[in-house]
């Protein structure tokens, strides 16, 4: 293959992306049905994952680091992109949009540098601790409410900090 053809093939992966992006970001925004503030706790079924604190919370969800404590490699998973818990969570944590960060997770993901957290079908908590305790050094989020009482909550997220 010609190497135009592959610059062009680049383009058409990433403008296609971003169209999804932003598409999925619309829908999001229409299907929003209030604007309840939640609070939210970064957890893990795992008792030996460490709390974390605001700043190592931000890293892992940006990608820049996939391992507490130097060696422990943990695994993220993320929310439905419809998700209403999802936007609030990126923004309270980040301070960015759904379509920011997965704009941002395609540029990683472009650059060979990272990959976006897998993509639960649901967010009913019985999804996210099946998938949790499926995966031992894995990290999710969800409303604190919701969270049941045997989780290791590695640090909250609470409106407003």
């Amino acid at each position: 293959m010609n190497k135009d053809f592959l610059d062009k093939q680049v383009v058409m992966t990433f403008l296609f992306g971003m169209f999804i992006t932003l598409f999925s970001s619309y829908v999001n925004a229409e299907s929003r049905s209030d604007n309840k503030e939640v609070e939210f706790a970064v957890f893990s079924m795992n008792n030996d994952i460490p709390a974390l604190s605001k700043s190592k919370a931000r890293m892992i969800y940006k990608g820049k680091t996939k391992k507490i404590n130097g060696s422990l490699k943990i695994i993220l998973v993320d929310l439905p992109v419809n998700s209403i818990h999802r936007e609030e969570f990126y923004s309270m944590l980040l301070g960015k949009s759904i379509s920011q960060m997965n704009g941002y997770w395609a540029s990683l993901s472009f650059s060979g540098k990272g990959k976006a957290p897998e993509e639960l079908n649901s967010d009913d908590i019985k999804n996210i601790i099946e998938w949790l305790n499926n995966n031992p050094n894995g990290i999710a989020y969800a409303p604190i409410e919701s969270v049941p009482e045997n989780a290791n909550i590695l640090i909250t997220i609470l409106q407003g900090e």
